[in-house]
C-alpha cells in the first residue's frame, strides 16, 4: 500500500508541478515531491528487508494486492466519468479518455515510480510482470528509480537557488537605492 499510495502522489504533484508556469505552486510541488520521496526511499529500504524474508505464498498474496491495486488506479483514474457527466456517452467517454494525451502522461508518470520500486522490493513474480504486461507498463521496471528521485530533488534545488538570486537582487537594489538615497540627502 505504501509503494502504491506514494507512488500515486508523487505523479499526481508531479503531473501538476510539470505543467504550471506559475513559480509558487512549482516550488510548493517541489518541496512536497521531495518529501513523497523520502518516504519512497525508506518504504524501499524497509520493504526490501523484510520482502527478502517471506515465502512465496507471501510474496503472492503481496503480488496479488499490488497487481489488484495497480488496475484499480489505472482504471479509475482516467476522467471518463467526468466526460460521461456532461453528456457523453458511456462508450465515447472512454475512448476520449484513453486517447487522452493527459491520461497517457498521467499514467506513464504513475507508473515510472511504481513499477521499478515494486521490482527494487522483490515483488516480481509472473503473474506480476504479465499484469504489467498487459498494462502497457513492464518496461519502467527497468527505470532507475534513484535517477528519477534525484532529478526532483535536483529540481527543488534549482527553484531555491533562482528564488534566492532574485530575492538577493531585490536586497541588492534596496541597499543601492538607500545609498542614493543617502548621498542625494547629502
Amino acid at each position: 500500500m505504501q509503494v502504491l499510495i506514494e507512488g500515486l502522489a508523487l505523479a499526481a504533484f508531479g503531473m501538476i508541478r510539470d505543467t504550471t508556469n506559475k513559480p509558487l505552486p512549482k516550488q510548493i510541488l517541489s518541496y512536497v515531491m521531495q518529501d513523497e520521496a523520502r518516504h519512497v526511499a525508506f518504504g524501499r529500504m524497509a520493504l526490501r528487508d523484510y520482502y527478502s524474508q517471506l515465502s512465496a505464498a507471501e510474496l503472492a498474496e503481496r503480488e496479488e494486492f499490488v497487481i489488484d491495486g495497480c488496475y484499480l488506479m489505472r482504471d479509475r483514474l482516467r476522467g471518463a466519468e467526468v466526460l460521461e457527466n456532461f453528456g457523453l456517452p458511456k462508450a465515447e467517454a472512454e475512448t476520449i479518455s484513453e486517447q487522452s494525451e493527459y491520461v497517457t502522461l498521467f499514467r506513464k508518470l504513475l507508473f515510472s515510480r511504481i513499477v521499478p520500486c515494486v521490482k527494487d522490493i522483490g515483488l516480481w513474480g509472473p503473474r506480476l510482470q504479465q499484469a504489467y504486461v498487459d498494462m502497457g507498463v513492464l518496461e519502467l521496471g527497468d527505470s532507475n528509480l534513484d535517477l528519477l528521485m534525484r532529478q526532483d530533488e535536483e529540481l527543488a534545488e534549482q527553484l531555491d537557488a533562482e528564488r534566492f538570486a532574485a530575492e538577493e537582487a531585490a536586497r541588492v537594489a534596496e541597499v543601492e537605492q538607500a545609498i542614493a538615497a543617502g548621498s542625494a540627502a547629502d
